[in-house]
């Protein structure tokens, strides 16, 4: 089983969500599509509080047809999903102000073997709303989305990941991400 997609989707939650203030829609264009270059000119003219960030994401739900699987592989594969739901992770980051002037726009590119189109791509008025869809040729294809809102000092968003495994099949994981600014970064 690859979740090479799905941590794709997790890293990419975790840094959009330090998208204190933004633009609109990166399709700039208007021709419906938004590319890399899109993207990356929108991440450019995000601006992240600079200091300590406390960041938390909570596996809120899996859904899987276990019938999909061998019976040999059910048995780990079945409870170590299940247990998986209402895991909590919490992490401290530090933004240093030369990050926090230039975010890098390989926050979002990931995996190099996904091929990855993203469909939206907003934040405004501290609201976010994107959504992507990535081919992964060792893992499947995965629909992700992630909602929420966002200030200059906190972030609550919603993401799912809709997953085609190439070796499990349809599973969906439901997550929820909330971040903090602590203030300044600590001293080494």
């Amino acid at each position: 089983m690859n979740f090479s997609i799905f941590a794709r989707g997790a890293a990419l939650a975790s840094v959009f969500a330090l998208a204190a203030c933004g633009g609109t829609s990166a399709d700039t264009d208007g021709d419906g599509k938004i590319s890399q270059d899109e993207v990356e000119a929108a991440v450019a003219a995000v601006e992240i509080t600079p200091g300590e960030w406390e960041n938390t994401v909570e596996f809120t739900d899996i859904q899987f047809d276990k019938s999909k699987l061998p019976p040999e592989a059910q048995a780990f594969i079945v409870p170590m999903l299940e247990s998986m739901k209402g895991q909590v992770q919490t992490s401290k980051s530090c933004v240093t102000e030369e990050e926090a002037s230039k975010p890098q726009a390989e926050m979002f590119s990931g995996n190099e073997d996904a091929d990855c189109e993203y469909t939206k791509f907003e934040f405004s008025g501290g609201q976010m709303d994107m959504a992507m869809t990535c081919n992964d040729p060792q893992s499947g294809t995965a629909k992700i989305t992630n909602t929420g809102s966002y200030s200059a000092d906190a972030y609550d968003m919603k993401m799912t990941v809709e997953l085609e495994d190439n070796e499990m099949g349809a599973m969906t994981i439901t997550a929820a991400s909330t971040g903090k600014h602590l203030g300044a970064c600590p001293a080494e």
